[in-house]
This record gives C-alpha cells, structure tokens and sequence, in this order.
C-alpha cells in the first residue's frame, strides 16, 4: 500500500475510533459484567432469599394457584413462568394485569419452589440486567439498539482498518510493549491488546451486527418480498406460531403438572427452562415448553399442548424446526461465552475489560498528536479530554456505585431498580459536569479512578456486614455467585487503583508524546 493511502487509512481509522469512542465503551463496560448477568442477579436477590434447590419441586399447579389467587391476570397477556434450576432455585413468573383503564401492568415475582409462595417482587432485583441492558440498548427505549448497531458497524470498520495498517508488523508489535517509555507505551499497549483479542473482537463485532441490525434486514424484507406484511416474514421465519382462537369459556388451569411430565417424555433428553400460558384461564388455553438439549452445543426443543386435554399442538426436536432460531440461537451462544464454563467467562471478561482499554489509549494517542498541531482548536482538544475522563471514568464509577446501592438499598423500597439506575446516571452526568469545568484533567482523572476502586472494594465489606448469614447458607449449597461477584469487583478496584497510581506520580497535567503515532504504519 503507497504511504499516501496507509496515512489516510490511519487517520479514517483514528477517527472512526474516536467517534464512536464512547458509547462503545459503555457498551463494552456493560459486556463485561453481563457475561456475570445470572451471577450478578444472584448476588443481590439471592442474598436475601437464599432458598437452596429442593428435592422436590412444589407443584406447578401450585406456583400457578398462588399467582392466580392473588393477582387480577390479564388473559389477553401471555405468561411466562421461569423453571427452577440449582443456580436459580426459585420460580419466576412473568406476566400483566389491566389497570381500570386498560392498561398493562407488567409483573414479575418470585415464588418459593419449595412452599409455593409469593417472596418478593423480581423487578426490585435487575442490577444485573440494567448492566445488559446497557450493552444492548444504552438503557434507550426503541433507538438505543440501532445507535448500538450502528456503532457496532463502526466497531468492525476500525477492526478491518487497523488489520491493514499493522499487516506488515502484526506479528512484531505483538512482542513489543515498552513500558518503561513514556512515548510509546500507549501506543504498544493499543496494538498489543488489540493484535491479541483480534479473534473476540471479530467474532464480537460480527455477533453484535446480527443482533443489533437484523430488525432494520428484517424491515427491508418485510417491504420488498412481503408487501410490507411483517407477521408473515416472522411466521416464515418461525418466529410466530398462531395461538389458539380464545373461546371466551372460563377454565380453571390444572393438571398442568402431568401435562410438564408429558413435556419431559416427548422432548427428552432435556432441561425444561420455561413454561409459558396463551389464552390463560380460557378453554382454548395453550402450554408452551422451551426446553434446551445439554448434550448438544446449541439445540433448543418445543412442545405446545392444549391444556383442556393435553393436544400436541406443535413439536420440535431441533432448533425450532427453523435455521434461522437456531442459528441466531448459535450466535447468541457465541457472544455470551455460554457455551463452556467460567474459565471461558473469565477470558471473556479480560478481553471485554482489555478493550476498554484499547478504546481509551486510542483517545489518548489521538490527543496527544492534536496537541501539538497549533491550528487544532483548544476547544475540540477540551471537549475530547473531557469526555474521555467524564464517560470513560465516569461509568466506572457509576457501575461501582450501582454495586454498592444494590446491597445498601432495602429490599423492601418500591422504587429500588429505578433508584439504583437513577443513581448510574447521575453519576455519569456528574462526572461529565465535572470533566467540563475542570482546568486539571489528570487530577480529575485519578479522583475519578480512586474513587471507583475505592467504592468496589467497599462492596464486599458491605456484603459481610449486611447479609453474612445468608451468603454462609449460600455457600454451604455449593452456590459461589457472591464470592466470584466479589472478586471480579476487587480486581477491577486494584487495577484501577493502579493506573490511578501510575497516573498521580507524573507531573500535573504532563501531555502524553506519541512520536510513532504520526507515521502512516501506526494506529
């Protein structure tokens, strides 16, 4: 490639990395912890409810009662109740109630799988789903999955760009990193991370595309092969099976537990994970069965019955019966790290933090050339330090904070999820504030760090002091989720506290160099 060419390339790629700098990396922030999504959840609820699996499960015919004797269901509204697993040993059900002015109100609520009584309200324990929510969607109702998608194509964009740019020295750079040189080492830890995790940032970047951007492939086929009609793409897609006409004759819902052994004969080998209700209470009413094979990779098996006689309405032993469930089934496998144990996890994790990484240094490495270009505005120099220190430091403090309100709020407060979000935001938002008015970027930065490590290392102090009993009874079921929560939190407080370190022991507000940044090879 001529120089002209490999200079413009790494000025697109430099670019493009800075654009999209910071909702990727909130995106990957969240990644990382919700690889721990199950674990995390367990960690706050399972603190304060902790049931260990029973021998027997109490009855679904029970769990079913207890819901429908104490809520006004919504029949037009499906149900979804989540089976009991040892990791996860309580019943979960999903499901709405219609206000007096036909509004939804959706529920979720635990239930004892050994008495079949209603525990708590599951909504008031979703830390662990807020961080996935922010890797998916930014928390942003409706547009927050086509920014994230969006962002993701840029994020494969600057992956292929940065292959070409370090073809010729991608097996050299990767044994360079002079750590000692305060030119370089910012640039060697880029291209180092970067040339490491190569694999899980293509495989990241292509499974995160598929996710993010099928809703906008799916509308263009819906337009041009299907005349605008989306259902009929969704049903060919296998994505809807039509529910039985509801009948509007009141059933009551029972013998359901013969119906989930019948479950169990049709589909095995299998684990049932959830059981969902169409036309609940009505004599047309339907019982779904999702039930994953443990000895393949990635099969997912289904069986719909008729309750009012045990009918097989549909059945499948494969995937759906449909490539399309299954491969996006594959996939979600893939960028889960669901597929093998916590080992995997915990690579995953490292790569997903080490990116993070990569994000920052590229932002640094881009200023510190900036900087000495006098033409370059100080005001654009300002706006990029600021919110480089104000979102990338600012969300890890939110996050540490997030950790910190889940164990500290009561369970009893209504508002609990929404408390603890508020607070990740106005974080965010104080921290970015902050970054603006700030004169001292560096001094901020190592406050930032340090208060960061130093909130995530008060977690487990917290937990000791707050629910040591029940964590004790925990892991006296051969139930780790505190402990490995807890330590996923100590080693992203040491490291923090480390750069922290690094940081402060340099002079006030000393401009990074990175000399090699200007040639055309380097990223």
């Amino acid at each position: 490639m001529k120089r002209e060419s490999l200079s413009a390339l790494t000025n697109a790629h430099a670019w493009v990395g800075l654009v999209i700098s910071t909702v990727l990396f909130i995106v990957f922030l969240g990644g990382a912890f919700s690889l721990y999504r199950d674990n995390i959840i367990a960690w706050e609820r399972d603190t304060v409810y902790p049931q260990a699996m029973p021998g027997t499960l109490v009855s679904l015919d029970k769990v079913v009662a207890t819901i429908d004797s104490n809520y006004q269901i919504d029949q037009h509204h499906p149900i979804f109740i989540r089976m009991p697993k040892p990791s996860a040993p309580h019943y979960e059900v999903y499901f709405a109630e219609e206000d007096e002015h036909g509004n939804e109100i959706d529920y979720n609520v635990i239930v004892s799988s050994e008495t079949g009584e209603v525990l708590a309200d599951g909504s008031r324990f979703t830390f662990g789903d807020f961080l996935y929510e922010l890797h998916v969607n930014l928390k942003i109702p409706g547009y927050g999955l086509y920014i994230v998608g969006t962002i993701t194509l840029f994020f494969f964009i600057a992956i292929m760009s940065g292959i070409v740019i370090h073809w010729r020295k991608i097996a050299s750079n990767f044994f360079k990193y002079r750590k000692d040189g305060k030119k370089d080492k910012w640039l060697d830890g880029h291209n180092l991370i970067g040339v490491m995790g190569l694999p899980f940032h293509i495989m990241y970047a292509f499974t995160g595309l598929v996710f993010n951007m099928v809703i906008v492939y799916q509308i263009a086929y819906a337009v041009v092969l299907y005349q605008g009609d989306q259902n009929a793409l969704l049903k060919d897609a296998g994505f809807v099976i039509e529910p039985k006409q509801e009948l509007n004759q009141p059933m009551p819902m029972s013998n359901l537990d013969s119906l989930l052994v019948k479950a169990h004969q049709e589909l095995a080998p299998v684990e049932i994970q959830f059981v969902s209700f169409d036309n609940f209470g009505d004599q047309a009413a339907t019982m779904t069965f999702r039930a994953k094979d443990p000895t393949q990779f990635s099969v997912r098996k289904e069986l719909k019955v008729s309750v009012k006689d045990g009918e097989v309405l549909y059945k499948t032993l494969d995937n759906y019966d449909n490539d399309v469930r299954g491969g996006l089934d594959v996939i979600a496998n893939l960028h889960f790290g669901s597929f093998a144990g916590y080992g995997l996890k915990l690579v995953f994790f490292v790569l997903a933090i080490g990116t993070c990484y990569i994000i920052l240094t590229g932002n640094l490495m881009w200023l510190a050339k900036r900087a000495k270009n006098k033409r370059q505005s100080k005001a654009g120099l300002h706006l990029v330090r600021a919110m480089t220190t104000g979102i990338f430091l600012g969300a890890m403090l939110a996050t540490a904070l997030g950790f910190a309100s889940a164990r500290l709020l009561p369970e009893t407060f209504a508002e609990r999820s929404f408390t603890i979000e508020l607070i990740w935001f106005i974080t965010l938002l104080l921290s970015l504030v902050l970054a603006f008015s700030s004169k001292k970027q560096q001094a901020l930065s190592v406050l930032l760090l340090r208060a960061s490590a130093a909130v995530m290392l008060l977690v487990p102090v917290l937990d000791w002091s707050l629910a040591s009993r029940n964590i004790l009874n925990l892991l006296s079921q051969g139930r780790y989720d505190v402990l490995l929560v807890e330590s996923i939190l100590v080693i992203f407080a040491l490291c923090a506290w480390r750069i922290a370190k690094s940081i402060a022991v340099k002079k006030p507000e000393q401009t990074i160099e990175v000399t090699e940044f200007s040639r055309p090879q380097t990223a």
